[in-house]
């Protein structure tokens, strides 16, 4: 299993193509932050607006939250995503409604 201490950057790898590779290896969007800070020294800042670029990692852990806290309702996903993820409410609240929205249709 991946640990984000020692999932290295390649030789040579950028930040940006980093965390575009770990988000193709399917990795969540905390494990791409954590990675990046101990790999490339990133302020807290730097890694969120790193990570804003990867949006299928940050699909998959709102995903995990919404597997975790099944019984939150909108605006209280809404909360939880943004606390969890350091974004805004207000995209907080846009990630929840597409979420529930998606639930409603499966």
């Amino acid at each position: 299993m991946s640990d984000h201490m020692t999932d290295a950057p390649d030789v040579g790898e950028s930040k940006t193509a980093y965390g575009k590779r770990l988000q193709k290896e399917g990795q969540r969007e905390l494990y791409i932050r954590k990675a990046l800070r101990e790999h490339f020294d990133l302020s807290i800042d730097e890694t969120i607006r790193q990570c804003k670029a990867l949006p299928k990692a940050r699909l998959l852990e709102l995903k995990e939250l919404r597997k975790r806290f099944p019984d939150l309702n909108e605006n209280r996903l809404a909360w939880k995503i943004s606390k969890s993820l350091t974004i805004p409410k207000e995209d907080a609240l846009k990630w929840a409604q597409t979420l529930t929205a998606k639930e409603g249709n499966a």
